[in-house]
């Protein structure tokens, strides 16, 4: 049972909210104790640990002096800091340093060191990468690494593989009489046959048989672009594609080389959307991308993905400690990049600002995660917050990388910038950082 399920239900928006709310505040509760802990590793006391901003719902003060509360709104967090005149730790407090014994404003954030005033701010993403890495590690561990040998451990129901005839525990032994070694020739073979037949041999117990796989994925599409031209057109995540100008498309590259075809005409295309049979007519756009290559070519584009697997999966083997938090070390990294590679895209403007999504996103996200289980989830957290380390990395006053720049800007001075310079930096920042969210919201609400 899914646990969703065991939840009371409070109203269709459970689905969504309470997901949400446990992946987002974990992440955010991870991020913030990092900030928390290092500080006090450097002698720094905390005024106060908060999980949302605005008023106090409820909490506790601790034998150290420090407020732990769940505030109202729940998009975000804070540590405030001992000798900080707020939670953005951008100006000091000089009233209650000028109030505290020397002993006590040892113990302020504005009297620490310079290194330890940036590791501390440093700590909230580096705890985040921390919490994503072993998130991920611990998938690994539990659920297993796909491995590459040539069994089939699963079909998926429907699929061309299944018609085919495979079964769960087939050995491949050789496609179109070439040895296969690794589960991966199949994959390989198979997809580059370009919708012909492959003569795959198969080992099932006493039993050695010849498998005719003919893999063609239906063109299903996975992702619209915002501004391109099927989402003009009114094709949807979703949409199976028939046919351009009459022709029937079968692979993807009958699809790219139609297109291409069009010059930037308009041109009828077939949907199949739920069983019912839809016509548009869409008119390609001329943009830079990359190809396979990674080199920048202008070609016409319906700006569309999508996505296809063979419909058969190889077994998992139990991983070891050690390939576990190497995974997780690799997943990680892979996340970031991704993020920044995503971003470099947006700011070249050949990537999709649709694409950016925001609270609304993530909740769906998060429900559908949790629909999928438990794993699923995981994996989400693991990826949230390896992003949302990244992005509070970014040289954005208010974002822990603003303060970063800030303390880089006084080693090389020798001094910090003035409250005044700080203060202003601080207002852009905050309304850089809230013109994005409402930019973010915005998209999803027009996807809604």
């Amino acid at each position: 049972m899914n646990f969703l399920e065991q939840i009371p239900v409070i109203g269709p928006a459970a689905y969504y909210i309470i997901p949400f709310f446990i992946v987002l505040m974990v992440v955010v509760f991870i991020h913030e104790y990092g900030h928390y802990k290092v500080a006090q590793w450097c002698g720094v006391k905390s005024d106060a640990f908060s999980i949302g901003f605005g008023p106090e719902i409820f909490g506790w003060q601790d034998k150290r002096g420090t407020r732990w509360k769940l505030s109202l709104i729940p998009l975000g967090g804070y540590v405030k800091f001992r000798g900080d005149a707020d939670a953005s730790s951008g100006s000091v407090d000089q009233e209650a340093l000028a109030a505290m014994s020397d002993e006590e404003r040892k113990g302020s954030f504005p009297a620490a060191s310079l290194p330890r005033r940036a590791a501390i701010v440093a700590a909230g993403p580096v705890f985040n990468f921390i919490l994503a890495a072993i998130l991920f590690a611990g998938l690994a561990y539990s659920v297993g690494l796909p491995t590459d040998d040539p069994v089939i451990d699963g079909v998926e129901e429907g699929s061309a593989a299944e018609s085919a005839g495979f079964k769960a525990g087939d050995r491949i032994l050789s496609v179109d009489g070439n040895a296969v070694s690794g589960f991966g020739e199949l994959n390989r073979a198979a997809r580059s046959a370009g919708g012909q037949p492959v003569a795959v041999e198969v080992d099932r117990g006493d039993v050695t048989k010849v498998i005719s796989f003919r893999f063609i994925p239906p063109i299903e599409v996975q992702t619209v672009r915002s501004d391109g031209a099927a989402a003009e057109a009114g094709i949807e995540p979703g949409d199976i594609i028939v046919s351009v100008s009459g022709e029937p498309i079968v692979l993807f590259d009958d699809l790219r080389n139609a297109i291409a075809a069009s010059e930037g005409n308009p041109v009828p295309i077939k949907l199949n959307r739920d069983g019912k049979i839809l016509e548009v007519t869409a008119k390609p756009e001329l943009r830079e991308i990359r190809d396979e290559n990674n080199e920048i070519v202008t070609r016409y584009l319906l700006g569309v993905t999508h996505g296809s697997t063979l419909g058969i999966w190889p077994p998992l083997e139990n991983a070891s400690l050690l390939d576990a938090a190497q995974t997780g070390v690799e997943r990680t990294y892979g996340v970031l990049s991704g993020t920044l590679f995503f971003l470099y895209e947006l700011v070249a403007g050949r990537g999709d600002v649709g694409d950016l999504g925001g609270p609304i996103r993530i909740a769906e996200f998060s429900g559908e995660a949790a629909n999928a289980g438990t794993s699923s989830l995981i994996g989400l957290m693991a990826v949230l917050s390896a992003s949302i380390g990244l992005i509070n990395l970014f040289p954005i006053p208010v974002l822990d990388g603003g303060h970063l720049l800030f303390y880089a800007i006084e080693a090389i001075r020798g001094k910090p910038m003035s409250e005044r310079v700080q203060e202003i930096g601080l207002t852009i920042g905050f309304v850089i950082i809230i013109a994005l969210m409402v930019f973010a919201t915005y998209n999803d609400v027009i996807r809604l």
